[in-house]
């Protein structure tokens, strides 16, 4: 698939605006997140380690006594379905959900709840929670769950308790409650039972809970702990908890103070902030495609311009200008075009001009049978096999033509003679391999008729010249044809190649132009080229002249004249006399002298201008 200039100038611009910017902002999201649950741990952690200094002496000596009355009397077994539930198989978890059972027997838990040590934690547990509050105020008993309080300066401190670890496992795998600041059960609906989505069961003294976080078993180490991320409750309240160790007097672990710490404003407004940064990289995104759009449609039409010319250039319109107004590189690169065009436009003209010039010396024919484009890529030694017929002429007694001339003057008769003539033969889808003086090579790779009808047409363009020329005596030649496979190639060196063609059917056809002469006709081709005829036989006028010995052939060929450029009376009387003309020269090549000497003498006494029957009636007498 293609795309425009303008559509990738957009995409790159629009990307990276959108990158470069969803990066800032991602970073100064990211780092603002951060930075929020930064200073919402570290506040958590400041204000558990003041918390942790709340219980003095008496209430430390509460939570050991409740932490050993938990260690005697709870059962860490629980029913076969609590068992399944919280420790599983081997002691490991079953499962991930949150899950807890009471391990102390309800009248011993209803006890410790009701006695002043557990009072005196839990106050201190809401004393520590009720300062979280933004506005400051005396010390008061607090309902047990201040969910369902209606205040609007509610304590940042969701939930406030005291952990200790489970007898006999790790706490990271279990952890029991040893105090929670809301462990009465509330009734938010009103219904008398604890099933609605705010109805809060309580938390009394020995539940144990699943799952145990990370931070949660990390203050048993001893280090105050807060979550690095916001966590979101069964109430849909987002929180984060945090843990700070608790020690007697020998500075040994008793519990943990645990305390999920409301931050859902801070966790709204860190949305708030997303969907900021999102809805910038959004305002960004829209903002640069239209920018990107518009700065791709300014440079796009010069671009278009150019494009468009140098397509004209490739369609070889070399006198395509563009006319780009700008002072800028593309201004810069359109006048460099411009000038470059007409840089190409000389050398296409003189290129043409070259290559006209080359087809005068080298036909653009031969180039194409040799397989080659262009005649810089003929090297010496090219060469290829076709069949194709030879045309030879030749103008007869040009000798004794040529020494009543100037040098110029024979020049001159000679391009005149040439620029009559070898039109013909391109006319009929032949081609010039060469001129050999007054003499004619040419090729047809086509049908022999091509080659036979250009051969009348020359003779009769002949008649036509000698009308013109009256100054010199009328001008007669002799074409010879012949059909067969030649070797088209070049020869020579490297510095100096010319093309040619060797092969035998380029001297049988000499030879027959040669023939033209002892039998005082105009055409002669040979048996080959004959039976290569195929449409157009009728148009041809065609007659045996008979087997004769031609120079550089063992055996005997037979000829064949070709006599439709003969004047009228002539060819109408040779049509009539053929059938006997047949019969004559089958009598001489029996050997019976006398009898085809007396049908040739008939024959000439009809027709005088049969000259193949006189020469006939002479060696028949002779």
């Amino acid at each position: 698939m293609r795309f425009s200039f303008a559509l990738k100038l957009s995409l790159a611009f629009s990307l990276l605006a959108v990158i470069s910017t969803g990066a800032t902002v991602v970073y100064f999201y990211l780092e603002a997140r951060q930075l929020v649950l930064l200073q919402m741990g570290n506040r958590l952690k400041d204000i558990g380690r003041t918390g942790s200094y709340l219980f003095d002496e008496q209430q430390r000596a509460d939570i050991k006594y409740l932490a050993d009355m938990v260690r005697e009397n709870a059962d860490f077994t629980g029913t076969p379905e609590q068992r399944a539930a919280v420790y599983g198989e081997d002691d490991l978890p079953a499962t991930e959900d949150d899950g807890s059972y009471e391990s102390l027997p309800p009248e011993l838990s209803s006890k410790l709840m009701a006695g002043p040590q557990f009072k005196r934690v839990v106050q201190s547990l809401r004393e520590i929670r009720e300062g979280s509050r933004e506005i400051v105020r005396p010390l008061h008993d607090v309902p047990a769950l201040h969910i369902i309080q209606q205040e609007e300066d509610q304590p940042t401190l969701e939930y406030i308790y005291m952990l200790m670890p489970v007898p006999g496992h790790p706490v990271e795998n279990y952890l029991i409650y040893l105090a929670d600041s809301d462990y009465l059960p509330v009734d938010a609906d009103g219904d008398g039972a604890f099933d609605g989505d705010d109805d809060y069961e309580g938390n009394p003294i020995g539940n144990i809970t699943l799952p145990v976080t990370a931070e949660m078993h990390m203050g048993f180490a001893g280090e105050a702990i807060a979550e690095k991320d916001f966590t979101e409750d069964q109430w849909g309240d987002v929180v984060i908890s945090g843990f700070v160790p608790i020690l007697d007097t020998d500075g040994q672990i008793m519990a943990v103070l645990g305390m999920d710490y409301n931050v859902k404003s801070e966790a709204n407004r860190i949305a708030d902030l997303r969907t900021i940064a999102i809805g910038t990289v959004v305002v960004v995104f829209v903002l640069a495609v239209l920018i990107s759009i518009l700065m791709a449609q300014m440079l796009n039409r010069p671009i278009k311009k150019l494009q468009a010319g140098a397509e004209r250039v490739a369609e070889r319109d070399f006198s395509t200008q563009i006319d780009v107004r700008s002072r800028d590189e593309l201004g810069v690169l359109a006048n460099s075009f411009n000038l470059m065009v007409t840089e190409i436009r000389e050398y296409a003209q003189n290129l043409e001009a070259l290559n006209s010039a080359y087809e005068r010396f080298v036909p653009q024919e031969f180039l194409f049978h040799m397989g080659q484009q262009n005649i810089v890529d003929v090297k010496l030694g090219d060469q290829v096999q076709r069949e194709m017929t030879v045309l030879f002429s030749d103008i007869r007694s040009f000798t004794t033509i040529s020494e009543s001339m100037t040098p110029k003057e024979n020049f001159d008769f000679l391009n005149a003679y040439l620029q009559r003539i070898s039109p013909l033969i391109r006319k009929h889808q032949g081609f010039i391999d060469k001129f050999i003086g007054d003499a004619i090579m040419a090729l047809f790779p086509g049908t022999v008729e091509d080659a036979v009808e250009g051969a009348i047409h020359m003779q009769m363009e002949l008649q036509d010249f000698n009308r013109v020329m009256t100054d010199i005596p009328p001008v007669r030649i002799g074409v010879g044809l012949h059909t067969g496979n030649l070797m088209l190639g070049t020869i020579g060196e490297e510095r100096r190649m010319e093309s040619t063609v060797i092969s035998d059917a380029v001297n049988l056809a000499s030879r027959l132009e040669g023939l033209t002469k002892n039998f005082g006709t105009g055409i002669l081709i040979s048996e080959h080229a004959v039976n290569q005829l195929n449409g157009g036989r009728d148009r041809i006028l065609i007659r045996h002249l008979g087997r004769v010995r031609v120079k550089g052939k063992k055996g005997l060929i037979k000829v064949y004249e070709i006599y439709n450029s003969d004047l009228e009376e002539v060819r109408e009387l040779k049509s009539q006399t053929r059938e006997k003309f047949d019969e004559a020269v089958h009598l001489f090549q029996e050997g019976k002298f006398g009898d085809a000497g007396r049908v040739f003498e008939e024959i000439v006494n009809a027709n005088e201008g049969d000259n193949p029957a006189r020469v006939y009636l002479d060696r028949c007498q002779r």
